[in-house]
């Protein structure tokens, strides 16, 4: 992944862990971790937190050009979003979302989803 790819994955993950207005310790671990492989900074990171928590339109921005390596993007994603040994319904949905934007079928989300949260 490059580091371009990277940081859209980190955004996508701070939409996810966020969607429900608060990120958890758990799924700040793993962003962090997304962060310092992507190489941001920290004023940078906590600006993505900040709007993952506080506005819910913010899953619409990412994934509109970078769509290389799809799974390994949705693997991320899943990561941060059971971070806190929960499912939401809203995290599910931004997932789905983001699923239909890297070209990844509803048939292989929804499996993925069952397998996690049967």
């Amino acid at each position: 992944m490059n580091p371009m790819q990277a940081v859209e994955v980190l955004r996508a993950a701070c939409c996810v862990a966020g969607i429900d207005g608060e990120i958890t310790a758990g799924e700040l671990v793993i962003i962090n971790q997304l962060a310092e492989k992507a190489g941001v900074g920290k004023a940078s990171l906590e600006a993505m937190i900040a709007r993952g928590e506080t506005d819910p339109e913010f899953y619409k921005e990412q994934f509109r050009v970078l769509k290389d390596n799809p799974r390994k993007a949705m693997v991320s994603i899943l990561k941060v979003a059971t971070a806190d040994h929960s499912l939401a319904k809203d995290e599910i949905e931004v997932m789905r979302k983001f699923a239909e934007k890297l070209g990844i079928s509803a048939e292989s989300f929804d499996a993925a989803i069952e397998k996690i949260a049967p």
